[in-house]
């Protein structure tokens, strides 16, 4: 388990499938954000997919620190901050990439999701701050 938790009363914001926005930082320094999918692991990580043709892919493998931002959809002053350090896997058999697809209801081959240089990004808790 990470010595940092997401509290309990936002929980309920990493639990529920939808979109987080992801910053990193880029080569000029600036930071870059996307909004993408992401799991909540049984340890408490939020990891997601990226293929390593993406600039969010290339910011992390030469910086890897980036951090998670949620805004509840009913109430957009309540949101999550996750910063931190990132590990970065390979995902050979492309398990980790179906498991997402399929969190959202789909397959990688359906939302057209490119299958080549697949990676699992899992951010390591450095700080998280919470709002509403």
């Amino acid at each position: 388990m990470p010595d940092l938790l997401i509290p309990a009363d936002h929980l309920d914001l990493v639990q529920r499938p939808g979109v987080v926005t992801l910053t990193t930082i880029g080569p000029s320094g600036y930071p870059q954000s996307s909004a993408i999918w992401f799991t909540l692991g049984e340890d408490g990580l939020v990891r997601t997919s990226l293929t390593k043709v993406r600039q969010k892919y290339r910011n992390l493998a030469a910086r890897p620190v980036a951090s998670y931002f949620w805004i509840d959809p009913a109430n957009p002053y309540r949101t999550l901050e996750v910063r931190g350090d990132v590990r970065i896997e390979e995902d050979t058999d492309l398990s980790y990439i179906r498991a997402l697809a399929a969190r959202y209801g789909t397959t990688p081959e359906a939302a057209g999701i490119p299958l080549d240089d697949r990676v699992i990004v899992t951010l390591l808790p450095t700080r998280i701050r919470t709002n509403g």
